[in-house]
């Protein structure tokens, strides 16, 4: 947390952004932080599992709290890259990050594929 908060410090030192930017993602990360905290409970993850015809297996799970995490950090990453987005665009991709509501996808899978040679994917929310 404290080398994020040196990097938007940076960046204001910097002239790569205005005071207001840095306050809206200081304020983003530590709301973050704090949803994070009280939703770390729930420990709801993003499951990808894929089994290959050949016997390959691969177990990924995400929990979904660093998908929130990621959300207060991409306004950083793309302000570091020195991108021509707008602030609207970057809040739109927020905004659309926001508005992903994981608990209708609970217990359902989100990807699920059988292939005709026995590969098998299957995604969900756990």
């Amino acid at each position: 947390m404290r080398e994020e908060l040196i990097r938007v410090l940076n960046m204001v030192k910097e002239g790569t952004i205005e005071i207001d930017e840095a306050a809206d993602l200081i304020e983003a990360f530590f709301d973050t932080k704090t949803e994070d905290i009280k939703k770390s409970k729930s420990k709801r993850k993003l499951v990808i599992k894929v089994d290959s015809a050949k016997g390959d297996k691969v177990n990924v799970k995400i929990p979904l709290g660093l998908i929130k995490i990621a959300k207060a950090m991409i306004p950083l990453g793309l302000a570091q890259q020195g991108t021509n987005m707008s602030k609207e665009q970057i809040d739109q991709i927020i905004e659309a990050i926001e508005n992903i509501n994981f608990d209708e996808f609970e217990g359902e899978n989100i990807v699920d594929v059988d292939s005709e040679d026995g590969d098998v994917v299957k995604i969900y929310i756990e």
